[in-house]
């Protein structure tokens, strides 16, 4: 028995470390990958200036001294935005510094450029658009973080026949992989990473432990979570001191299921039951100091004070009105007792439609919330 004992710990220590150090291993790996950057850019509107769709032989349109009417030319404005949409913020190392960042105009002459809009003042303060030549706007080699964007607008002189476009300009490098970030460095430098992996995996080691120790719990929790979102779509009661009745076994249905509202109709039902479940427990002062400091708060001394006075584990039933105390009896409340059968049909049937549907969870909610 010893054996089998001592080979269970042994079976859990080596599954919970065997774990662990997949997920160490795991959490370095996406810590240290490349991270590739992907900066987008995406015309987003286009508009003429003016749209003139039959050429009128009078009709002049001067801009900059020149008739673009007559040059069979058009002035167009695009939006175009610029975003951040890969796995990392941009630096400034980043861009190659021997080619200019920016986008380039095919098709057209780049008469303006502006920033319309961003979601990082940053960026709006320090983008600053710069026309260079006649097809291109250049940018300042700015931390472009994950996520960000800037908003652009540019005025295009272009030949009507021909559609504008616009495309990025430069090159943003991607970071070091995985072999370059672990191995990198001289010899000290290597041996203070080891000792951090290390500590790392230890640390891992105690976190997924604990875990462990949890996940026998889960289940309940699951439970516990379905039934607590199948309550809300339950019809409230039209006053508030039934409504008080219904909320109090309500909890006890989330907490406890079906099998605890039937445990508590079986209690309800013998009135032995009825008195021993809801009379408050007698204990002595030496077993209430075992009890933990959350009983004892609700506890009362007996007048001779030699024992305490322990509440019932369905206080809540007593205050809510489901059930009535006295010093002599304990009397089920009419109204709460026809409260709790319509709650133990109902449960039922939401578990009847669970073990029949164990995917349709969602649907039998949605059908209950729909009718209410």
């Amino acid at each position: 028995m010893q054996m089998t004992s001592i080979w269970s710990k042994a079976k859990f220590i080596l599954s919970a470390s065997s774990l662990s150090l997949v997920i160490g291993l795991i959490a370095l790996y996406y810590t240290v990958r490349r991270t590739r950057t992907n900066l987008v850019v995406d015309v987003t509107s286009e508009l003429n200036v003016m749209d003139v769709r039959t050429p009128l032989k009078d009709l002049s349109i001067l801009f900059q001294g020149q008739d673009i009417q007559k040059q069979n030319a058009n002035l167009r404005i695009l939006g175009v935005r610029l975003v951040n949409e890969g796995d990392t913020n941009i630096l400034e190392n980043f861009f190659d510094s021997r080619i200019p960042w920016g986008l380039m105009i095919d098709g057209g002459r780049l008469i303006e450029a502006r920033i319309t809009g961003s979601n990082s003042q940053y960026l709006s303060d320090n983008l600053h658009p710069k026309i260079t030549g006649s097809d291109e706007v250049d940018f300042e080699k700015v931390i472009f973080d994950r996520g960000k964007y800037v908003a652009l607008e540019l005025l295009v002189l272009h030949d009507k026949n021909v559609e504008p476009q616009v495309r990025p300009l430069g090159k943003i490098e991607d970071q070091e992989g995985f072999a370059a970030k672990v191995f990198k460095g001289p010899v000290p430098v290597q041996i203070v990473r080891t000792i951090a992996y290390f500590l790392t995996g230890l640390g891992t080691v105690i976190v997924v432990g604990f875990a462990v120790a949890g996940i026998g719990s889960i289940p309940s929790r699951i439970k516990k979570r379905s039934r607590r979102k199948w309550v809300r779509y339950l019809p409230k009661e039209s006053s508030p001191e039934k409504e008080k009745k219904r909320q109090a076994l309500l909890d006890i249905s989330v907490e406890h299921g079906l099998l605890g509202l039937k445990r508590i109709q079986r209690i309800i039902n013998s009135e032995d039951s009825r008195v021993k479940a809801f009379g408050p427990r007698r204990v002595s002062v030496e077993q209430a100091a075992d009890l933990g400091p959350h009983l004892i708060m609700n506890m009362q001394l007996t007048p001779d004070g030699g024992y305490f006075h322990i509440p019932s584990p369905f206080e809540s039933l007593v205050e809510a009105g489901v059930v009535h105390r006295t010093d002599k009896t304990v009397e089920v409340d009419v109204e709460g007792g026809e409260l709790l059968s319509n709650l133990i049909g109902q449960l039922s049937e939401f578990d009847k439609q669970n073990e029949e549907s164990p995917g349709t969870t969602g649907a039998h909610e949605g059908s209950r919330h729909s009718k209410g």
